[in-house]
């Protein structure tokens, strides 16, 4: 009994001892582990710290960036409603955040296509991406020409589309002058061709007319009808020098030094008999403008054209605000003009009304020749399309602003200094001569006009329509022409070489340079000019002003 109390005994006390080993080693590995977890859990929070440290960065940046984006920057739902918004809407729209927020974004289209609106829509959603160009309202009412970058984007609770929305209203606004500038180019040359052939068919009808008035032959009944082909041609003429003006080939610039201020009062005083008793004039032209040198009378018209326009705009009467001021064009000032326009100091003449306005529609054509936003008899279409021509001649700029209901603003902008241009030589005295008169012109109406006219007043005359055969005459037969009659524009051979050619013959040859283009007779070795359509009593004069000499007579 006592040797089995004993060993029991013993293996208590080595099985206590064995649990009190496991016990202590179990409490180490305890301490060990947590220790390793501790060390663990700090590496974990510097790694989140770090990492909650680089999203809050990011964060920032992209909060940043889409706050303080240069374009305005709108996400909309699946359904294209708005879900928020950067601050750059507030300046483009004029619209606060939480305004436009829960809106759809068609709301702020000009033309609200809905079925446009849900293709591109459906498109964005299917992963296309788009860039398309559009015309937004803002809130005050104002069209805002933009292009839109969109896309869609995916996140955890559905698609996202986002949208950058870049304002090109002023890059609109300067292409649109650009190819105004463009377009007013070719209308030029063009106006400038069918006002040639235009002067060519008024020559012979203008001429004609006089030599049937001037035989006196005609029965009495069918003399009012002659007349009422004079004064037609005569009108016919007045337009096509106004088409000549807007092509920049009418009569040379007389500049002359000139108060502008002085200028506008002259023409306000021409319309005064067009005005409306309920129209009130009001002038502010700024004293102590510089004098500028240009076409006074050229520059009178074009101002007259703008206040008899704003007149007719103001049947039931209205106000009228002539406005003179100098400024300085520089890069900034220079937007709102036109791409083209030269920096530096101009006068500035504003004309004002507060009628009918022009329609937007039409605005962008107004200085289109025989365009007119006037009923039927009541223009011809042709005075802004002048006035536009001139203010071009004297390097200025016309701009015009304007709003159905309220009024239209047109503005000119005159260089403060400008560069006189040389006039036509002085055209010398020459000898008398009863020699041959040579015509040549391609037009053979225009011949028969000038050979049946001279042949009556008894000068020997010879007529050619090619250039190159008149040539050949004149070769042949120098001795005999002492004078020559050519146009200038003819097809064949250029009018200026032409006379360069016949001088070298015979110097002493009296030549008159005619045309439809008075600027084509600039800088020509020539004795006289005629400028089609060409009178009866035109084309004598000038012979004997050329012709004139004591001892001779023609």
């Amino acid at each position: 009994f006592l040797l089995a109390s004993a060993i029991s005994g013993i293996l208590w006390r080595y099985y206590n001892d064995r649990l009190l080993i496991n016990k202590l080693s179990l409490e180490y590995d305890l301490a060990q582990e947590r220790q390793r977890l501790k060390l663990y859990s700090e590496q974990l929070e510097k790694l989140v710290a770090e990492r909650t440290k680089e999203l809050r960065k990011s964060e920032t940046m992209l909060r940043s960036l889409y706050e303080k984006a240069n374009d305005t920057i709108i996400l909309t739902d699946e359904n294209g409603k708005i879900i928020n918004v950067n601050k750059k809407v507030t300046e483009q729209y004029g619209y606060t955040k939480e305004e436009l927020i829960g809106k759809s974004l068609l709301s702020l289209e000009q033309n609200q296509d809905n079925q446009l609106f849900l293709e591109r829509n459906h498109r964005l959603l299917h992963g296309e991406p788009l860039v398309y160009e559009s015309t937004h309202i803002a809130k005050d009412g104002t069209p805002v020409h933009v292009e839109v970058s969109a896309s869609a984007v995916t996140l955890e609770e559905g698609k996202v589309i986002q949208f950058i929305i870049r304002d090109i209203t002023e890059k609109k606004k300067l292409q649109a002058q650009l190819l105004h500038a463009q377009r007013m180019e070719s209308l030029g040359t063009l106006a400038g061709g069918i006002a040639h052939d235009f002067n060519n068919l008024l020559t012979s009808i203008m001429g004609y007319t006089d030599l049937i008035l001037d035989e006196g032959k005609l029965p009495p009944e069918l003399v009012p009808k002659m007349r009422v082909i004079e004064s037609s041609t005569r009108k016919a003429t007045q337009i096509v020098s106004k088409l000549l003006n807007f092509a920049k080939r009418g009569r040379e610039l007389e500049l002359v030094p000139f108060n502008v201020n002085d200028m506008i009062k002259e023409a306000l005083e021409l319309a005064k008999r067009r005005f409306n008793p309920n129209i009130e004039v009001d002038l502010d032209l700024k004293e102590n403008l510089p004098i500028i040198k240009g076409d006074v009378g050229l520059l009178e018209q074009s101002v007259l054209n703008l206040i008899l326009n704003a007149i007719d705009a103001m049947p039931e009467g209205g106000n009228l605000n002539l406005e003179t001021d100098l400024v300085k064009i520089d890069s900034n000032y220079k937007k709102r003009i036109a791409p083209d326009v030269k920096e530096g100091p101009y006068i500035r003449i504003s004309v004002k009304d507060t009628g009918s306005g022009i329609p937007p529609d039409k605005i962008d054509r107004i200085f289109d020749p025989f365009f007119t936003t006037k009923g039927p008899d009541k223009g011809t279409g042709l005075g802004l399309a002048m006035t536009y021509g001139i203010i071009k001649d004297h390097g200025g700029y016309i701009t015009v602003d304007s709003i159905v209901g309220k009024g239209t603003t047109f503005e000119i902008y005159l260089p403060a200094s400008q560069t006189v241009i040389p006039g036509i030589t002085s055209i010398l005295d020459s000898l008398r001569t009863t020699g041959k008169i040579m015509v040549i012109d391609d037009e053979i109406p225009v011949l028969e006009f000038f050979k049946v006219t001279l042949l009556q007043k008894g000068f020997n005359v010879v007529v050619f329509n090619e250039p190159y055969t008149a040539y050949e005459y004149f070769k042949n037969h120098k001795s005999l022409i002492e004078l020559v009659i050519s146009d200038i524009v003819m097809p064949e051979i250029d009018g200026k070489k032409l006379i360069k050619e016949l001088k070298s013959f015979k110097n002493d040859v009296k030549i008159i340079a005619m045309s439809g283009f008075k600027d084509a007779l600039l800088d020509l070795q020539a004795d006289g000019y005629l400028v089609k359509p060409v009178k009866k009593d035109t084309l004598f004069q000038e012979i004997q002003r050329v012709m004139a000499s004591p001892g001779k007579t023609c």
